[in-house]
């Protein structure tokens, strides 16, 4: 996979392969360090406020400004999320993660962030009404409208996200290094994606819904309290309606 280094999230190391046409100072760059086939590690990114990026190079740190980073072209490494996606089990119907890889990635990621408190939330997400689309229009309908939903899911989220299909209708996200208002707001933007999208056999949108609910990950909390307490919130938004967002 080729990407810019905007595209690079926090920790990932990357071959940096090229300078695309759109490199402002490409001279500058390799001056530094910066050329093709070495490999680097981002450690900051901040385009508006900064301005900056900061990157490792040989146990080195190099700061330049961020407008320099533009059209670098990158290969990440396999990073911890990709190569436990490489050797888990994955769902065969949605491509998600299968439940026991979500169940050991989260419990791996708990250990990390009760040791350097890297923010942590989970949301489980819940199709609404689905016993109904498999009873009207059978269960290879149900089936479309589970991997066009686990597409549209992906579609909305990054890289360094879990996507689990934790049973029946219901998903498991982990959102790594986000707090719960940042994730309040994710599950929001989700939700209206579901509620927009025209899902296969129907015709026009807003026939399939989504409930969900979710919660950060303080430190010190095991994994079953917290997905009690992202359960706890998902019913809330079943039984206060259904298609709507509750994070504890």
């Amino acid at each position: 996979m080729i990407i810019t280094l905007s595209d690079m999230y926090q920790g990932e190391s990357a071959e940096l392969l090229s300078f695309g046409s759109d490199t402002v100072d490409p001279k500058r760059l390799r001056s530094m360090g910066l050329r093709e086939g070495r490999l680097i590690e981002l450690l900051h990114y901040d385009p508006l406020v900064a301005k900056k990026v900061v990157v490792g190079l040989d146990q080195a740190r190099i700061a330049f400004p961020a407008e320099l980073a533009a059209g670098m072209r990158v290969r990440p490494l396999k990073s911890y999320f990709e190569a436990m996606k490489v050797q888990a089990h994955h769902d065969s119907l949605t491509g998600c993660c299968s439940r026991y890889a979500a169940d050991h990635i989260i419990r791996e990621e708990l250990q990390k962030f009760s040791g350097k408190g890297v923010p942590l939330s989970l949301l489980l997400a819940d199709l609404d009404h689905f016993k109904r689309i498999n009873d009207s229009y059978g269960h290879q309908a149900g089936d479309s409208v589970l991997k066009s939903f686990a597409a549209l899911m992906r579609q909305g989220l990054r890289r360094c996200d879990v996507l689990c299909r934790w049973g029946g209708e219901e998903f498991l996200i982990l959102l790594r290094g986000t707090v719960v208002e940042e994730a309040a707001q994710i599950a929001e933007r989700l939700r209206r994606m579901v509620e927009d999208a025209v899902f296969p056999p129907f015709q026009t949108e807003g026939l399939v819904t989504v409930s969900i609910g979710g919660c950060g990950m303080p430190p010190g909390r095991d994994f079953e309290s917290l997905f009690a307490e992202a359960d706890s919130a998902l019913y809330s938004s079943k039984h206060e309606g259904r298609n709507r967002v509750t994070i504890c």
